[in-house]
């Protein structure tokens, strides 16, 4: 008969694997966690639409303006142009806080929330994470993805023949 040993050198090799195991499982959340910091960082503030107040806010007949909030809600403001132009920064961001107060789900609404003198339209949706962008319903085909850069972002929407890709610059409200 055939005699096993279990001596501690024959379990090394398990117990190296196990200890490799354990510091993975505990590093990366660790590394997610510095990730969302950074990311936190970059989502304050609202992104304003490159050419809002130019040319591309006359064609569509709207400044754009993009907000992320606590729990992963995004929101989209469709300021009408040229009132648009009139509008501070600090009120576009006292009227997304306003707005994001009154619903607790995704909604459409549109009003002047005792801050406008014209009604603005805003999307607020859900937003998740899909490898290194945001995604979220925007009503395009199908949803929309944000790429984020350095004091930017990219809206990447779906079309019937090419994606549209909207750069957005990011404005710091303190």
């Amino acid at each position: 008969m055939q005699k096993t040993s279990y001596s501690r050198d024959e379990s090394r090799p398990v117990s190296k694997f196990l200890s490799i195991l354990l510091i993975a499982i505990l590093m990366i959340p660790c590394a997610t966690l510095s990730a969302q910091t950074t990311t936190a960082e970059k989502l304050s503030g609202f992104y304003a639409r490159e050419g809002n107040s130019d040319s591309p806010a006359m064609t569509s007949r709207n400044n754009i303006y993009i907000k992320f909030f606590d729990d992963r809600w995004v929101g989209m403001m469709f300021i009408p142009y040229p009132y648009a132009i009139e509008v501070e920064d600090r009120v576009v961001s006292e009227v997304f806080a306003t707005a994001r107060k009154q619903v607790s789900s995704a909604a459409i609404l549109r009003g002047k929330y005792g801050l406008l003198s014209e009604p603005a339209t805003i999307q607020i949706e859900r937003y998740g994470y899909l490898e290194d962008r945001i995604v979220f319903e925007c009503g395009a085909l199908s949803p929309c993805t944000i790429r984020l850069g350095d004091a930017q972002l990219e809206l990447i929407k779906p079309g019937v023949i090419n994606e549209h890709i909207v750069n957005y610059n990011h404005v710091a409200i303190p």
